[in-house]
């Protein structure tokens, strides 16, 4: 039971934590008194950019400190960065899932050629480098276009091919099984069969692998970001922020430990939740943590 597994709750109430902080980012900095926007020099240091204070300018008003260079609020890149990251991981996610379950279904119900055709398509993007080419996209599309949205649809785009070899999988096995045949010969049409014989018993292994891919989503947005081709400024991003930290950590770690950390909490929470729920859904398998 998912209840017992102690580390699957761990990471889905630090899924919850992160998520209402994504949600209520606007309530959190307005307590705090700061937004993300605004760019302060007045809490730098004139010489080197830095914060005037110690540990990154941690302070009443700035409770994370500020970012090096701009003085930006990091509380508030980090709540407001967590809407970001969540927002093109769990939609990135919901494309690479609508189109690895039809397309995987497709060619595990229809079987033939196009299982065949559908089986090479996976493997050529399972072999493709389809960072460099996220790299190179993100560098030529024109910045009129919603970078979000593009990182929705190149992200998620990418990602069907592991889930559509699993719902692939399933499907060969239940449609041998005496309940689709049945069907089959009654009359019911292949959308009839897969709405309501297939489709039920695929909401298990879709939901694990749904929740398992969600962390690799939003840390190959973290990784764009960090490379400049994803989030722009001055949109708060977990990526950028930790690409600015990156040139402060020898001075003061501070600017890399929270945005850092939060991409760190955001991927362990939903990888262990998603393992501790592969477990509860399987009825073979005995959660031993």
């Amino acid at each position: 039971m998912l209840r017992r597994d102690r580390w699957a709750l761990a990471g889905a109430i630090t899924v919850a934590v992160l998520g209402v902080a994504a949600v209520a980012a606007d309530l959190l900095t307005a307590i705090e008194g700061q937004d993300p926007y605004t760019y302060r020099s007045e809490v730098l240091d004139p010489q080197t950019g830095g914060p005037a204070g110690a540990l990154g300018g941690v302070s009443g008003e700035h409770w994370f400190g500020v970012e090096p260079l701009s003085g930006r609020d990091l509380f508030a890149i980090v709540v407001h960065g967590a809407r970001t990251s969540f927002l093109i991981g769990l939609a990135a996610t919901a494309v690479s899932v609508v189109l690895g379950v039809l397309i995987g279904a497709g060619a595990g119900y229809l079987g033939g050629w196009v299982d065949r055709v559908v089986t090479w398509i996976a493997d050529v993007f399972l072999g493709f480098p389809y960072l460099v080419f996220m790299i190179a996209l993100g560098a030529v599309v024109p910045s009129s276009v919603s970078r979000p949205l593009l990182l929705i649809v190149v992200i998620g785009f990418f990602g069907w091919p592991s889930i559509a070899r699993i719902v692939r999988a399933q499907v060969l096995t239940l449609k041998k099984r005496n309940f689709v045949s049945a069907a089959r010969i009654l009359g019911a049409s292949p959308r009839q069969v897969f709405r309501a014989e297939l489709l039920p018993n695929l909401w298990a292994p879709i939901i694990v692998v749904a929740t398992l891919s969600i962390p690799g989503k939003i840390g190959l947005e973290a990784a764009l970001s960090f490379l400049g081709v994803g989030i722009p400024q001055p949109t708060p991003s977990w990526g950028r922020a930790i690409s600015t930290a990156v040139e402060w950590v020898v001075t003061d770690p501070m600017f890399l430990f929270f945005p850092g950390g939060a991409l760190f909490l955001a991927t362990w929470g939903f990888t262990v939740f998603g393992d501790g729920l592969r477990d509860a859904l399987d009825p073979k398998t005995e959660v031993r943590r």
